[in-house]
């Protein structure tokens, strides 16, 4: 079964404003490309376009459950978790989250994953697209990640059968 991962108003906010950031960076940018610093501006313009495409391909889309796998389904390619090294799956509010610190990976352009760390839960990897309705999988080998689905009960239960 597939499950949504909406964003939160956050996320959204951060989303459209980065990138009207990005347009109007590069919108003028190309008048000075076709005076002076050429390479200066194809630069920028290429890491700005490079940084969103990969927030964008990178970004979570939705969830899947099937039988022997957890996909969570990004634009680039899925990421998938064998079932079977899932040790324990835990719903968590904002408080027993604590809070969590990026250390490698994009906090709100269409959503919040990469590398995070928090006093109360330690390293983890989040596949996030809210700050809420965690979902804390911990995998074999003490690995953890974290989804945000939007029907958080129904996930837990069907991930757990």
């Amino acid at each position: 079964m597939t499950y949504k991962a909406s964003l939160d108003n956050l996320a959204k906010i951060a989303s459209i404003s980065i990138t009207l950031l990005f347009v109007f960076i590069l919108y003028f940018q190309y008048p000075i490309l076709l005076h002076e610093s050429y390479w200066l501006t194809v630069l920028i313009s290429g890491l700005l376009v490079l940084t969103y495409a990969l927030s964008l391909g990178y970004s979570p889309r939705s969830y899947q459950i099937s039988g022997d796998y957890l996909t969570i389904n990004r634009l680039f390619y899925d990421a998938k978790y064998e079932r079977r090294k899932i040790e324990k799956v835990e719903v968590l509010n904002k408080e027993q989250m604590g809070f969590a610190i990026r250390t490698f990976g994009v906090g709100g352009l269409f959503g919040y994953f990469g590398y995070y760390t928090s006093k109360n839960q330690g390293s983890m990897l989040w596949y996030a697209t809210q700050r809420e309705k965690f979902v804390m999988i911990h995998l074999e080998g003490n690995k953890k990640i974290v989804l945000t689905p939007d029907d958080a009960i129904s996930f837990v239960s069907e991930l757990t059968r």
